[in-house]
């Protein structure tokens, strides 16, 4: 472990965003001593993705190098993610909290049910689907064949 933030290092996640088109909001954070915007943005996506009780993920050490391959992934998507959105999610979720149901010039609506839905980019729940804890019911269909009696005669 050398400075993981969660599952990955500044300089690991530097590296994939420098690869990955439409990083700007990280790429446009100026590099500071320890960059605290960024590690605060790693910390939060892992907290996100670790706490949210939609994964069973593994910790840093118990992860194979595969499945690390796709939790840094996971972690860095979902910090770009809270970096462009956190702001206007918190709002959102502040004003769910406070019973509002419709808001805005354009009417907004929110479920009252989605209060404690926590976001999660399609793309980062599709990398993590084989950590997921959804419950799928699988439907299945058999063949059956029809024994009618009526008064012990068969149909």
């Amino acid at each position: 472990m050398s400075g993981e933030i969660g599952y990955i290092n500044l300089v690991d996640a530097d590296t994939y965003f420098a690869t990955r088109l439409s990083a700007d909001a990280w790429t446009s954070i100026l590099p500071t001593s320890g960059d605290p915007k960024k590690t605060a943005a790693l910390q939060t996506a892992y907290d996100r993705l670790y706490f949210s009780g939609l994964f069973n993920l593994p910790l840093f050490l118990d992860a194979t190098a595969d499945q690390l391959v796709v939790l840094k992934k996971a972690q860095c998507e979902l910090s770009l993610y809270m970096l462009i959105h956190l702001a206007d999610e918190d709002r959102r979720k502040g004003l769910q909290a406070q019973g509002v149901t419709v808001a805005g010039i354009v009417k907004e609506q929110y479920a009252e049910t989605d209060l404690n839905y926590l976001p999660i980019p399609p793309f980062v729940a599709g990398l993590l689907e084989e950590f997921s804890t959804a419950v799928i019911n699988p439907f299945y269909a058999s063949e059956i064949d029809r024994d009618e009696n009526k008064d012990g005669i068969k149909l």
